[in-house]
């Protein structure tokens, strides 16, 4: 019980201020209850972590209230796996006497009355000392020095990746976690934004040479410490010694939840610091999703692939870059299929395990290749690797949706959503997956699920204008197309809706001129030929719609895999001709 209002009382002080620290013995003493002398004692005698600031005359201590936590729980379990010796050596010094009989006879009386008591708590408690189940949630750590923001986030992402693996522990990702970085948010509320039931959280040191990582499991509903522990060590290889403890904690956390071992990792290997760091940067543009964030991630990886070319992460983030720009709604030249697929399989030509790489390079075979069967065998392949890889199910669930598979397509993207509650793109992926189906309730509730928690996520305005459009509510879509020109400053959706209500009015001359004014206008570039296909179709041209068409297959757009499930093509869908390139493209009709 003192354990935990110690551990409460820092929670305290550092929502206060991340950097809190004590900054002297007698600052240190009284946080722990002691004199100076006892707290010094324990620093020379029980290994207290004290750090110290050299200068010309002497030399300045400080500590960090969450190290000293640490340190006081395994000392206090130390203590009391100690006390069943001392009673051993008490016994022998009293076999000799008749006194000494006795009190052993008083001893196991006292010892069968405990272990009586004990059997019926466990058997009629079990749910206390039983370790709660669910959802998973690996917060940021804590950087605790100066200049080491990158060194604490690389080990998080490595505790997720490692507690994830083999599926037995669901893990919330890397993007939804880190959106809590820096903030002292109550423990539960924190929880309740990512629905997770545990919280792993933990603090990183450096101070010269010597290096100092703390982690706690908690259980989140209670804010009650499950686990603990602390491990320090004077090293050069920083990155080695924050690989090797995230391996531990790994596998004492999945021994704590599971009773189970850990599988050891296949894909260790020594990396150069500069590359990892690069990486880790290139992660953190690559999470922005936009083009400008996108070309960032883009640089950095590639800095990495100079630095380390045997580094195989970050051929999988070049991959991951190059496929999300060739997939956007612009047409960009900074990044390609082609490349995507390159730099996927020099990941796995390097990393056979890299689920990140199966995943990259099943999404360009099926948008480029148009091979269907192969993509599917490489998304189920991403997901056996990491069962807890949330851009795999997002990215898959796309996939089933595109091939008409609704239902699964559903389930991958509610699994993706529970990896990544607070992903804006992955609930937009889950509406549109709705709307494929025809769930158009579900699709407009999530859409505004979105739009409560990023309320300029122009994505999602978008997303709603084309869901209010098939619904012929041209009042709300045009609402929609007002708040995404605002935070985009692009007008076509707003042209476009105008046209559609203009159609769904009977005034299908003046569609069709404002058609001709938007495509000759200084945005018609911007228009690729699928989506021409889309406004000839919505305003009765259809010629134009399947000439614009054959020029999308002769282009090979990856738009085309979409085509059976876009509404913009409700009008054709039953018609030979499409129903034909459809054929042509792959799709079974």
């Amino acid at each position: 019980m003192a354990a935990l209002k110690v551990r409460q009382k820092i929670r305290l002080l550092t929502a206060a201020s991340p950097k809190t620290r004590l900054n002297s013995w007698k600052e240190i003493a009284s946080y722990l209850g002691r004199d100076a002398r006892t707290v010094q004692l324990w620093e020379k005698q029980e290994g207290l972590p004290i750090h110290r600031h050299t200068h010309q005359a002497r030399a300045s201590v400080y500590a960090y209230p969450a190290e000293l936590d640490a340190w006081l729980k395994m000392r206090t379990a130390e203590k009391t796996a100690g006390v069943a010796s001392q009673t051993h050596e008490a016994e022998e010094i009293r076999k000799a006497t008749l006194p000494g009989i006795l009190w052993r006879l008083a001893v196991v009386v006292l010892l069968v009355g405990i272990l009586g008591a004990g059997f019926w708590f466990v058997t009629n408690r079990r749910i206390v000392t039983k370790p709660p189940t669910g959802v998973l949630a690996v917060l940021p750590f804590e950087n605790l020095s100066p200049s080491e923001d990158l060194l604490a986030d690389g080990l998080t992402d490595v505790l997720i990746t490692d507690l994830g693996r083999d599926g037995k522990i669901q893990v919330i990702s890397r993007r939804s976690a880190m959106q809590f970085k820096g903030q002292h948010l109550p423990l539960p509320q924190i929880a309740s934004k990512l629905h997770a039931a545990l919280v792993l959280e933990g603090t990183v040191t450096r101070s010269g040479d010597t290096m100092r990582i703390t982690a706690q499991l908690l259980d989140a509903a209670q804010d009650r410490s499950i686990w603990t522990a602390s491990y320090g060590r004077k090293t050069n290889d920083v990155l080695a010694f924050q690989d090797e403890i995230a391996a531990t904690i790994a596998s004492a956390v999945t021994q704590k939840l599971t009773g189970t071992v850990l599988p050891t990792s296949t894909s260790s290997q020594a990396v150069d610091p500069r590359a990892r760091l690069a990486y880790l940067t290139g992660r953190h543009f690559w999470d922005q999703r936009d083009e400008p964030g996108l070309r960032k991630a883009i640089a950095y990886f590639q800095q990495a692939v100079n630095i380390d070319p045997h580094y195989a992460p970050a051929y999988a983030g070049l991959a991951d870059s190059y496929n999300l720009i060739a997939g956007g709604r612009v047409p960009s030249s900074a990044g390609t299929f082609s490349q995507a697929k390159a730099a996927a399989q020099r990941a796995l030509s390097l990393d056979p395990s890299s689920a990140e790489a199966y995943n990259s390079l099943a999404f360009a075979t099926y948008r480029q290749d148009w091979d269907f069967n192969r993509a599917d065998q490489y998304f189920r392949k991403a997901i056996e690797l990491n069962p807890n890889y949330a851009v795999a199910h997002q990215w898959y669930g796309e996939f089933l949706g595109d091939m008409r598979r609704f239902d699964q397509s559903i389930a991958e993207l509610l699994k993706a959503r529970e990896l990544d509650p607070l992903s804006a793109m992955v609930g937009c992926d889950l509406a549109d997956g709705y709307l494929h189906a025809g769930r158009i309730a579900e699709a407009e509730a999530e859409l505004k699920r979105v739009q409560n928690l990023y309320p300029d996520f122009a994505p999602a305005h978008d997303y709603l204008v084309g869901l209010y459009s098939k619904m012929s509510n041209f009042a709300a879509a045009e609402g929609e197309a007002q708040a995404y020109f605002k935070l985009t400053g692009e007008e076509a959706p707003l042209q476009i809706v105008r046209i559609q209500r203009e159609t769904a009015t009977g005034s299908m001359d003046q569609a069709r001129r404002n058609v001709s004014l938007l495509l000759n206008g200084k945005s018609g570039s911007r228009f690729s030929s699928y989506q021409k296909a889309q406004i000839f179709f919505a305003t009765g041209q259809k010629e134009a719609g399947y000439a614009a068409l054959e020029e999308a297959y002769h282009e090979r757009s990856w738009w085309l895999v979409t085509m059976l499930v876009d509404p913009g093509f409700d009008s054709v869908h039953q018609e030979p001709r499409f129903r034909d390139l459809a054929k042509r493209v792959g799709l079974a009709v």
